[in-house]
C-alpha cells in the first residue's frame, strides 16, 4: 500500500503568488542568466492574454524573441516541435540560451521537451497560465509530445530552472478550462489528503475565487512524490490515478471531434471508472465510490464515451506505464491509500466504463 508523503519539497517547489513574476525577474538578472539570449514560447491565447502582462511584470524579457505555436492538444506533436527547434535555430539560440514557456499544460509539455532536446538541452523556465498547468502539468519535470494521438509517448525527464505561478493569469480562463484543471486538484486530494478532499466538497466549484490555496496544496503533493521518485520508478506512479482510462479517453476523443474532451474532462471520467475498479479490486467502499462519482458529476457535465470500448482498451494497451504487455493501474483502497501497478481483467475495465455510462442523468 502506497501512502504519499506530503512534506514541502524544499527548493524545487514552484514559486507561487502575486510576487512570483517579480521573483522571476530577479532570477533572470543573476550572473548565470544575465547574458543569456531569452526566448518566450506562447500560443495564440497566451500571446494575447498573458504576454503583455508578463512583459510588464518581468522587465528582463522585454527584448526576448517570441515563438508562437497553435493552441490545443492536437498540436502537441513532432511537427510543431520541429517548428520550435527551427525557430530557435533561425533566431540564433545557442546552448547558453533560455526558453520561457508561457502557457498551459500542452505548451509547457512541448516547450520543456523542445528545450531539453535542442542542442542536447538548453535551460528553460515554466510559467503556467492555466489551472491545469499550475496545479499539475507545468510542475514535476516531465515533458513530451503525443505520437499519432497517443498521449505523451515521446518525452524526457528533466528539470526546469524554475516554475513561476502567477494566479492572476487565471482571470483570462473560461470556466471550461478552469474545470479541466480542477480534475487534477481532485486527483491530488484523493491520492493524498482527505482533509483537502473534504474542503473541496464543502466549497462549490463555481464559488472558488482564491485558487492559490488549492494550487499550493496540489504542488506540495506532486513535488513530494517527484522529489522522492524523479524518474517514476515507483512512488511517483501514485499520480497516475484516473489516467490510464483518462488518457485513452482523451486520445480517442481527438479522433471524434464532436466528442472532444479536454484533458481534465477525460481525467474526471477516468477517476470515476478507476474508482469503480478500486471498488472491485481493492475494496474501496461503495459509499466512497458513490461519493466520488456524485461529486465529480456535480462539477463535470456527463459526456458520452468517444469511440468503442474495444478501441479504448486497445489504446490502454499502448500506455507507456504497461509492463510485459499487461495494463497497469493506480487504484485507491481509501482516500490517501493508494496501490500502484494493479492488473485488471479486461471485462472489469469494460464494466467500469459501463458503470460511468449508467450515471447519465
Amino acid at each position: 500500500m502506497t501512502k504519499p508523503i506530503t512534506n514541502k519539497a524544499s527548493q524545487q517547489n514552484p514559486t507561487i503568488g502575486i510576487k512570483s513574476l517579480e521573483r522571476l525577474n530577479k532570477e533572470l538578472i543573476k550572473p548565470e542568466f544575465k547574458d543569456a539570449n531569452l526566448f518566450i514560447l506562447v500560443d495564440e491565447n497566451t500571446m494575447d492574454q498573458c504576454l503583455p502582462v508578463f512583459e510588464q511584470e518581468v522587465e528582463r524579457v522585454r527584448k526576448a524573441e517570441i515563438i508562437e505555436i497553435p493552441a490545443g492538444e492536437e498540436n502537441k506533436d513532432i511537427e510543431i516541435c520541429k517548428g520550435i527547434w527551427l525557430s530557435l535555430a533561425e533566431l540564433g539560440a545557442d546552448r547558453n540560451s533560455v526558453l520561457i514557456n508561457l502557457g498551459g499544460g500542452m505548451l509547457t509539455d512541448i516547450g520543456g521537451f523542445a528545450a531539453s532536446t535542442y542542442m542536447r538541452g538548453i535551460r528553460y523556465f515554466n510559467v503556467p497560465t492555466t489551472l491545469m498547468g499550475m496545479a499539475d502539468a507545468g510542475i514535476g519535470g516531465k515533458s513530451g509530445i503525443d505520437l499519432d494521438g497517443l498521449k505523451n509517448m515521446v518525452g524526457v525527464f528533466g528539470k526546469p530552472e524554475g516554475v513561476y505561478i502567477y494566479p492572476p493569469f487565471l482571470a483570462s480562463l473560461p470556466v471550461k478550462e478552469l474545470r479541466s484543471g480542477y480534475a487534477e486538484i481532485l486527483k491530488h486530494a484523493l491520492i493524498a489528503d482527505e482533509d483537502m478532499w473534504e474542503s473541496l466538497k464543502s466549497k462549490p466549484f463555481k464559488k472558488i475565487t482564491n485558487w492559490q490555496t488549492f494550487i499550493s496544496k496540489s504542488a506540495d503533493i506532486k513535488m513530494s512524490l517527484v522529489v522522492a521518485d524523479p524518474y517514476e520508478k515507483d512512488l511517483r506512479k501514485v499520480l497516475n490515478f484516473g489516467h490510464t482510462i483518462g488518457h485513452a479517453l482523451e486520445s480517442a476523443s481527438l479522433l471524434h471531434p464532436k466528442k472532444n474532451l479536454l484533458h481534465g474532462e477525460a481525467i474526471a471520467i477516468g477517476i470515476i471508472c478507476e474508482s469503480y475498479l478500486s471498488h472491485k479490486l481493492l475494496g474501496l467502499s461503495e459509499l466512497l465510490l458513490d461519493e466520488i462519482s456524485a461529486f465529480i458529476l456535480s462539477v463535470f457535465p456527463w459526456k458520452p464515451i468517444p469511440g468503442s470500448i474495444d478501441n479504448l482498451i486497445s489504446l490502454m494497451k499502448s500506455d507507456k506505464k504497461n509492463v510485459g504487455g499487461h495494463m497497469r493501474f493506480t487504484l485507491l483502497a481509501d482516500i490517501g491509500q493508494v496501490m500502484i501497478n494493479q492488473k485488471c481483467p479486461e471485462d472489469w475495465i469494460e464494466e467500469s466504463i459501463k458503470y460511468y455510462e449508467t450515471l447519465k442523468d
